[in-house]
């Protein structure tokens, strides 16, 4: 019920794609595997975390490079089977479909590429995997976090490979979707990051109690 309200909330349009508009076709399924800080390297399905009532993980987009500054964060939009337009931020839930696993199996997901077809230096796609999770209280969904990434791909890798098509496909053919099998763990900042806070406050502390 969370996920559906979620899909609902971030509905942006509910005209159909415009003729000729580009359309990438991506999915994640259960061939993807996590190489992850230690080396190992689990399948996805065994890296995610469980899912509680209103925590999932999701698969999404992210656009870099082009004309977008560093730091800014920018993801392709999404198209529901009837080719309404929804923000991508929140992405695909992974789950069960007429017996795949994954995030828009088992013909995969349909994002316009809009302003991002090209570009001088290029855009590119890198795919992330995270968690969502659900406030009762304001009735909305968020992505918490990252927790793993595939390699950056670039637009004109993904069109020669024929994952990108001109226009949007109530019924897509198989094999099409770009589907990454090689996912790389993104490590929790909270250790690191609160080491070098802390030493940094401790340093501060030091040095006010020598000036007094």
């Amino acid at each position: 019920m969370f996920r559906l309200a979620a899909v609902a909330a971030v509905i942006l349009a509910a005209s159909l794609l415009p003729a000729g508009e580009q359309v990438l076709y991506w999915m994640v399924d259960d061939s993807a595997e996590v190489t992850m800080g230690d080396g190992t390297t689990p399948g996805l399905s065994d890296f995610l975390p469980a899912e509680t009532e209103d925590t999932w993980s999701a698969a999404r987009i992210r656009v870099i490079g082009g004309n977008i500054a560093d730091g800014e964060s920018v993801f392709l939009n999404l198209y529901d089977s009837q080719g309404n337009v929804m923000a991508g931020d929140l992405g695909i839930a992974f789950g069960e479909n007429v017996g795949y696993w994954g995030a828009g199996v088992p013909v995969g997901n349909q994002s316009p590429v809009g302003d991002y077809a090209a570009g001088t230096p290029e855009y590119n796609f890198i795919v992330e995997i995270g968690n969502v999770a659900w406030d009762e209280s304001s009735g909305t969904a968020s992505w918490v976090e990252t927790i793993a990434k595939s390699d950056s791909v670039s637009y004109t890798w993904l069109y020669e490979a024929n994952h990108i098509a001109t226009t949007f496909d109530l019924n897509p053919p198989p094999g099409m979707a770009w589907t990454p099998t090689v996912f790389t763990e993104v490590p929790e900042p909270s250790s690191g990051l609160l080491l070098l806070i802390g030493g940094a406050l401790l340093a501060l502390r030091r040095r006010k109690g020598i000036a007094t």
